[in-house]
């Protein structure tokens, strides 16, 4: 005869009922999460662009349907790294469809999925689940340019689990992270601009062999001996590779050449020919001495935009300055706008065009000047004869009334053409006094809002303008803000439109 259990029985009897009357289980999880393809031991180069996955999903077999009212979120937070680009274009992956992605307002390095959409379960078989229960999430982070040596790059993962799953949700399997460090070869680097202006600020045409003469670079040690010697390229650049942290250089531009282990160089310049200033390292004013020395102290970063003015007195009046030079994907098109801050009997602007396939640029536009402006003058031009996933560079010819030409610096352009653009630029960024926003749209009487936050998602400044179709700038006064990270959020309420740029205040 047998014995009845009855402890058993009652056991059984709950977990029946608890399937039939109670809540069903749900278990969303991440696991697995690494780069790929994974750091070297010296960890991910500097400006280089780095893929970090993970797996996600549900372990238990009923679907997530209350998306709508109750949302799975997952919360991708950087630190070292930033994010590069719109929200929907750096995230993909076979299980990234089920989420929304944007960039967390109050907290600029989070980017937040929310589930748009039913996630399956595994099925009524949990040894075999079905094929999409479960899918790899890719997100693409970059390294900054800009970094310091030995810098933690770190990734963190969250699942925010709604109130509906938490009684079977297994916390462990909700967090994940990774990390590695940034390794940043260290070099000085700058321009040579051809400054014609007396703004107090080294900026202009790139200068070039085209003057007649050719610069050389020297860097400098502490003792005052020749450490490396370069030619300034012909588009006004040059760079110094063997350069050492927390040491004292001394850049000196001549059209002498000295020998690396000898004594600073004298500088020389042709005649009529001087310097109008030197700036290190953040495009606005100058170091005070028009004297073509500029000293530099390296600490763990490199130090890029140490730049000079040079000259002509004797020079025709024919002049332009570009304050700058933006190239852009607007609506599966290339959009070019630049602003000049000063023009003096010029004509017009050639556009030129390059594919990854042609040696050389190409005409493909003209656009006419303002002839003479001590203003900032905008322009733009949409470029619709391109087609993506080539990579294209433009450059712009400015033509003088007297058929003199200048020439800006070239720029790179691939389009992907999944998504409506809208073309906003900040500039400069790092900023010391000042933020300019430069916004194009091919439509009048658009109201763009505008909002400054800090880190905290505090607002510091915010302005409403209405624009025409074409370029717009927009100016912020930060001279009186505090250094740091902060959010530049807009929102064109036309298009309906919106995003943040984040820009640095030093």
């Amino acid at each position: 005869m047998y014995k009845i259990n009855f402890k058993l029985m009652a056991l059984l009897l709950i977990l029946i009922g608890g399937n039939a009357y109670g809540q069903t289980a749900y278990n969303p999880f991440t696991q697995n999460i690494h780069f790929a393809p994974e750091p070297t031991a010296a960890g991910f180069a500097c400006g280089s662009t780095q893929t970090i996955v993970f797996t996600q999903g549900l372990t238990t077999s009923a679907d997530a349907t209350q998306w709508q009212t109750n949302p799975l979120k997952v919360i991708i937070c950087l630190t070292g790294f930033t994010y590069d680009g719109a929200a929907s274009s750096i995230v993909s992956g076979s299980y990234a469809s089920n989420f929304d992605w944007a960039y967390d307002a109050f907290a600029p390095n989070c980017l937040i999925g929310t589930q748009n959409q039913t996630i399956k379960g595994t099925g009524g078989n949990p040894i075999m689940p079905i094929a999409n229960a479960a899918g790899e999430i890719k997100v693409n982070v970059k390294v900054p340019s800009v970094s310091p040596i030995g810098n933690v790059l770190s990734i963190d993962v969250n699942l925010q689990v709604p109130s509906y799953m938490t009684q079977f949700n297994s916390i462990p399997d909700d967090n994940e992270s990774t990390q590695t460090q940034s390794y940043c070869e260290l070099v000085a680097s700058g321009m040579i601009y051809t400054d014609e202006t007396n703004d107090q600020t080294v900026n202009g045409i790139p200068a070039s062999n085209a003057a007649g003469f050719a610069l050389n670079a020297h860097l400098v040690g502490s003792d005052d001996k020749v450490i490396d010697v370069v030619t300034v390229g012909s588009d006004g650049t040059y760079e110094f590779k063997n350069v050492k942290g927390n040491a004292t250089y001394t850049v000196i531009i001549t059209t002498a050449k000295a020998n690396a282990g000898s004594a600073a160089p004298s500088v020389v310049l042709p005649e009529n020919w001087v310097f109008t200033g030197e700036d290190c390292c953040d495009k606005t004013g100058t170091d005070g001495e028009a004297n073509g020395i500029l000293t530099l102290g390296v600490t763990n970063y490199s130090k890029i935009n140490a730049n000079f003015g040079i000259r002509d007195m004797k020079a025709t009046t024919s002049q332009v300055v570009i304050k700058n030079f933006f190239v852009s994907e607007f609506n599966c098109a290339g959009l070019l706008s630049w602003t000049t801050s000063k023009e003096a009997n010029t004509s017009h602007v050639d556009i030129y065009r390059k594919d990854g396939a042609q040696a050389v640029f190409s005409k493909i536009a003209t656009v006419q000047s303002a002839g003479a402006s001590e203003d900032d003058k905008i322009y733009s031009y949409i470029d619709k004869e391109v087609k993506s996933d080539i990579a294209y560079e433009y450059q712009l010819t400015f033509v003088y009334t007297n058929s003199q030409t200048a020439k800006s610096e070239a720029k790179a352009l691939t389009l992907n053409c999944t998504s409506k653009n809208t073309s906003i630029n900040i500039f400069p960024n790092p900023t010391v006094g000042e933020l300019n926003v430069l916004y194009v749209t091919e439509s009048d009487d658009v109201q763009l809002d505008l909002e400054i936050v800090d880190i905290t998602g505090r607002t510091i400044q915010e302005k409403t303008q209405v624009l025409k179709s074409g370029g717009n700038v927009i100016t912020f006064d930060l001279a009186s803000l505090e250094a740091g990270n902060y959010m530049l959020h807009y929102k064109d309420q036309s298009a309906s439109s919106k995003g943040s740029l984040k820009f640095t205040k030093q």
